[in-house]
């Protein structure tokens, strides 16, 4: 398998990751809310606590943030800011098959309104104005700041599960 073929492999592979990770927070929030108005319209638990698991399930659904932010740029547009030369002619390579996939996303991302400007932009930019357009989404280390929450949200929210789980209301 030639470095461009892996490389096309490595950047669909991680598309997938990011639509699977979006997906994941949209469906916990979903369930944490659903948790919330099964508590209280079937069990008839009435208690303010409860409202807790309802502002739980907006922070987990404002975790998909983290996650944009993750996988943005996407891999073939973080190798062209490398130094390796041969990584870099093979993600620009790799990039053209998948203009198509990746460049209206990022363009968007970037600000660029769609229309005839963003279409021409995702026919024809060239490496230089890929990586002068994303070297400020490049500052500061995104992926170990991404691990590093989801490791602090998995405690919390076994936490906050087990914490609502063994939650007795006090009779007023």
């Amino acid at each position: 398998m030639s470095a461009v073929t892996a490389l096309i492999a490595q950047q669909r592979a991680e598309l997938r990751h990011r639509r699977a990770w979006i997906l994941a927070c949209r469906f916990a929030s979903l369930g944490f809310a659903a948790w919330y108005l099964e508590l209280i319209i079937i069990e008839g638990h009435n208690d303010v606590f409860f409202i807790s698991i309802n502002l739980f399930a907006i922070l987990t659904g404002l975790s998909s943030l983290i996650v944009f932010n993750y996988f943005d740029p996407p891999l073939l547009i973080r190798n062209l800011h490398v130094a390796d030369a041969s990584l870099r002619a093979a993600s620009l390579a790799a990039i053209d098959p998948l203009r198509g996939e990746i460049l209206p996303h990022l363009l968007h991302d970037l600000g660029v309104p769609p229309g005839p400007e963003r279409d021409a932009l995702v026919a024809s930019i060239d490496a230089d104005e890929l990586v002068r357009r994303t070297a400020h989404q490049l500052r500061g280390d995104r992926r170990r700041f991404g691990r590093i929450y989801l490791g602090v949200y998995l405690v919390l929210a076994l936490g906050f599960i087990t914490l609502v789980c063994t939650h007795e209301s006090v009779p007023v």
